[in-house]
């Protein structure tokens, strides 16, 4: 018995403390997660990094270094972005909170370089992102449902 127990027994889920990104914990699809991060000032916030086993890299490291202190000029923007799809939607301004944070595998061909930040502003039926291929110079806006 104790052998078809060990057999369909699943392996403890990998954890580590990163010093920047927390406790993240690697999830059976291949990337770290931390569903308790926080990002400018915002708390609970998923963070999805595209990452080997081995843990976040250096290249991500460095590129979120370089995200994390940009919020004085990037987050506006950000916010303006998703501003234009709302009134495209008709929906008025309001509040935001940051929900997401997903990083890509830098210097991966097969996985690209997407970025996306996700915000929720209130609404019932949608949730926004803004994503970016180039380190957050072009941004792209939309709605989720």
């Amino acid at each position: 018995m104790s052998f078809l127990r060990s057999l369909f027994r699943r392996a403890p889920t990998p954890r580590i403390e990163h010093p920047l990104f927390g406790r993240i914990a690697y999830s059976r699809d291949g990337r770290w997660e931390n569903r308790s991060f926080e990002l400018w000032g915002h708390g609970h916030v998923d963070l999805v990094i595209d990452a080997p086993p081995s843990g976040p890299t250096r290249d991500q490291e460095q590129a979120f270094l370089r995200f994390r202190d940009s919020r004085p000029t990037l987050l506006p923007r950000c916010l303006d972005a998703v501003a234009t799809v709302r009134r495209e939607q008709a929906f008025p301004e309001s509040e935001f909170q940051i929900t997401g944070l997903s990083i890509p595998a830098l210097g991966d061909a097969r996985a690209g370089g997407l970025w996306t930040l996700w915000l929720d502003c209130g609404d019932e039926q949608f949730w926004y992102g803004v994503q970016t291929e180039d380190e957050w110079r072009t941004l792209a806006a939309f709605a989720d449902d």
